[in-house]
């Protein structure tokens, strides 16, 4: 029985939010790893004039691609994931845009991109 009386105990126990090891996402190293990928975004409607699709690619799935999972770290309100989503959706209209070698559409589709990223940023740290 004493087993079950301190399970209790420490089961009721108040926690200390500032002592726990994991204090949820850091907020400035995430605005700095949004920041990086954001700045990333005018180099695929360069790469895309200069038709140099396999580094357009390389682009989206490397910095681009952590960009959306960090998105997803932060966006914890409705508001906030509906934003990424389209931020995600202006990716895959990049990539969708590059498969086709369209360079117009790549390029329309990189400068929504940024204005959306900025939307997401403006709500997911407001």
């Amino acid at each position: 029985m004493p087993n079950y009386i301190e399970f209790l105990i420490e089961k009721n126990k108040v926690v200390d939010p500032t002592t726990l090891l994991y204090q949820g996402p850091d907020i400035e190293l995430q605005l700095k790893r949004i920041g990086e990928a954001g700045a990333r975004l005018p180099e695929v409607a360069a790469l895309a004039e200069e038709k140099k699709w396999s580094q357009v690619q390389g682009i989206i799935t490397g910095p681009l691609g952590t960009l959306l999972q960090t998105m997803n770290n932060v966006a914890n309100a409705k508001e906030a994931t509906a934003a990424a989503k389209t931020v995600k959706q202006d990716l895959n209209d990049i990539n969708a845009a590059s498969q086709r070698k369209d360079s117009a559409l790549c390029i329309k589709a990189a400068g929504k991109a940024a204005a959306d990223l900025e939307k997401f940023v403006n709500i997911a740290f407001k």
